[in-house]
């Protein structure tokens, strides 16, 4: 199948910006200062991904569904598995081993931080990898949104309406966690108040009410999209999220119960507009990047380790340890991608064909 190209730009950008949270900047040369800034907002790239996977996955769905009038859930469910467990099954089994015989590499691993991580409950237990919380969101998100699916199908509900009601239903709820841990609590704590799942899938499913908007060619689309509000949205948008960048969470925790929620709302509307850029010049620029984001799971996965020895090799940081890091996390990220990730997506193709494929005897195209 075709690649939307401006859809691997934006998973290079959600990658990118997770790849430099995780940076260890020690000097204060221009260089530092910049990605100190970056550093501070990079944690967004999460929100960009969640509402790309809800667009996306969803979208595949939704096609289904106007194609067939129903939908294969198991199917939907293997899938995923191809897609997301062979990587992520290797990659704790070999963080297990490098944290249990290696441990002032990345961090001592455990047997129950790896059980954790291989029933997708790191989010809410202890684990030996902290970057999987997001995996364990998504791998819940799909199976609810499976459920979902399956009650809209058989009560004729797939509609608007029942998509805007349960994305104003996670809003408030996603809201009210954070508000009562921001309210009950007076420290700062990342896992506590970011990567619990029920305070997460307003960001996944918000992803999933524009991919029904889409597919459904809702005038609201047209509207948000037209050349008349187009500048205004972009630039309140991109107003909106540079907040993140300089404003830093550890010290203001009120910000998450603010941005987790309008943070997803931004980067969908600059998603929309980006995937509707049929410039081919901008193309092009962006098509070298776009082809790092078709691997931005692996990289993701791996980046991590990659970090953790380049720092041990370049002790004093700089501009050395920040291309020895982003290199082999890219290059060691396509590697394994092209090794274990797309051949097993290549035999899922083979053998559990997607059904949002529109069939040659159709005689009306869906979008």
């Amino acid at each position: 199948m075709k690649r939307n190209i401006q859809l691997d730009f934006l998973r290079f950008c959600g990658v990118f910006l997770v790849m430099i949270a995780h940076l260890e900047i020690m000097g204060h040369s221009i260089l530092d200062k910049f990605l100190s800034v970056i550093k501070v907002g990079g944690w967004t790239g999460v929100d960009l991904f969640f509402v790309l996977s809800g667009y996306l996955v969803s979208g595949l769905i939704i096609r289904e569904h106007e194609l067939y009038g129903s939908f294969n859930a198991t199917r939907f469910l293997i899938r995923r598995g191809f897609k997301i467990y062979p990587t992520y099954y290797i990659f704790i089994i070999i963080s297990f081993f490098i944290g249990f015989y290696y441990p002032t590499l990345t961090k001592p691993a455990t047997l129950t931080g790896l059980f954790h991580e291989a029933i997708f409950v790191a989010n809410y237990f202890t684990n030996n990898n902290g970057i999987l919380w997001s995996i364990s969101v998504e791998e819940h998100f799909y199976f609810i949104l499976a459920i979902v699916f399956l009650i809209l199908i058989r009560f004729k509900k797939v509609k608007l309406s029942s998509f805007v009601l349960i994305y104003a239903f996670l809003l408030v709820g996603g809201i009210g966690f954070r508000l009562y841990n921001y309210f009950h609590y007076t420290d700062f704590n990342f896992a506590r108040d970011y990567t619990k799942s029920h305070f997460r899938f307003d960001s996944l499913f918000f992803g999933v009410l524009i991919a029904f908007m889409v597919n459904s060619k809702s005038s609201i689309i047209s509207w948000i999209l037209s050349y008349k509000y187009q500048f205004v949205f972009i630039v309140l948008a991109v107003a909106f999220l540079l907040s993140n960048f300089v404003i830093p969470r550890k010290s203001y925790p009120l910000l998450p119960v603010i941005n987790l929620a309008l943070n997803p709302v931004c980067y969908g509307y600059l998603m929309l507009v980006i995937v509707n850029i049929q410039n081919i010049s901008f193309v092009k620029v962006i098509s070298p990047l776009a082809y790092i984001g078709k691997y931005s799971y692996s990289i993701y996965l791996f980046h991590f380790v990659f970090d953790s020895i380049a720092i041990r090799l370049i002790k004093h940081g700089g501009p050395a340890y920040y291309l020895l890091y982003f290199s082999s996390a890219i290059i060691g990220g396509i590697i394994i991608s092209k090794c274990i990730e797309y051949p097993l997506i290549n035999f899922r193709e083979k053998y559990f064909p997607s059904r949002s494929k529109e069939p040659q005897t159709l005689l009306h195209p869906v979008s």
